[in-house]
């Protein structure tokens, strides 16, 4: 009981972190010269700031079971988490919203704003949620993780890889698109619907950045292949637009449900291929 209040606190004040890494991004970006993008139609800041609180909570939490399953020292995990963190949860936004919207969420004020709140948030996490025995050093666990396969093998397996998340994407993006079309089309809360020009070199991008940001998980990471697809599938599906949906109170109802569950579909998948070909049990 002792430890579950002590990480119930914990959570709670990496949220209060998160939140307040989130006002000193702001700061910075301002500093830079950056503007601040306009809140969407509908929304207020008040209520935008109580869900960035319930965000917080998901967020922390989320990093905390990851925490647990890598090995290294604070360092290492911290980077591994801020990392995997910015990328799924900051970058990938905003290329997506640069594709997908017509208002400023797409904003390198965000990017940077985003950027101090994930990077203290992991800091603590790391620091909290250590695991009982940090393992191996990061040399030992990279040498094991590339010596799995053969020059030959790896080739074709982080192909593999790459042309995973775009195919992974386009597939449940069609499968949902008959519910959600609407909505880009009338060009609702600023959705709007990008063609294959546009949409093609973007999924690129993203799955360069997403295997990135994914390897050092899987170089550093302490248990099972099954544990290691639900634990990064469900890490990827929160940070990839689980918090975003859950936040996005201005979207259709039916809108939110339906990325959610395309969402987790993507995410699950797209994690055990990448366990399937890059980790061997």
């Amino acid at each position: 009981m002792k430890r579950t209040l002590l990480g119930v606190g914990k959570t709670i004040l990496g949220s209060l972190a998160f939140v307040g890494g989130t006002i000193l991004g702001g700061i910075l970006a301002g500093s830079l010269g950056l503007t601040a993008p306009a809140l969407p139609a509908g929304t207020d800041a008040a209520t935008l700031g109580q869900y960035q609180l319930l965000v917080g909570l998901v967020l922390v939490g989320t990093l905390a079971v990851l925490s647990r399953r890598l090995g290294g020292r604070f360092l290492t995990r911290w980077c591994i988490l801020a990392c995997l963190s910015w990328i799924a949860y900051s970058l990938n936004t905003y290329l997506e919203a640069a594709m997908f919207t017509s208002y400023e969420a797409a904003s390198p004020y965000t990017l940077v704003m985003q950027l101090v709140s994930v990077a203290l948030c992991s800091a603590l996490v790391a620091w909290w949620f250590a695991p009982a025995d940090q393992g191996p050093t990061v040399g030992t666990k990279l040498r094991a993780f590339a010596g799995q396969f053969s020059s030959a093998q790896w080739a074709w397996r982080l192909l593999a890889a790459l042309i995973a998340f775009p195919v992974v994407y386009v597939v449940f993006g069609w499968l949902v698109r008959p519910l959600i079309i609407e909505y880009y089309e009338q060009q609702m809360a600023g959705l709007v619907a990008p063609g294959w020009a546009q949409i093609i070199p973007t999924l690129l991008l993203r799955s360069l950045l997403f295997l990135l940001a994914c390897l050092p998980v899987l170089i550093m990471w302490r248990g099972s292949r099954l544990r290691l697809f639900i634990t990064l599938g469900s890490a990827l599906f929160v940070l990839v637009g689980g918090l975003y949906m859950l936040q996005s109170y201005w979207y259709p109802v039916t809108m939110r449900v339906v990325h959610s569950l395309e969402i987790l579909a993507d995410s699950l998948v797209y994690a055990g291929v990448l366990a399937t070909l890059l980790v061997r049990e």
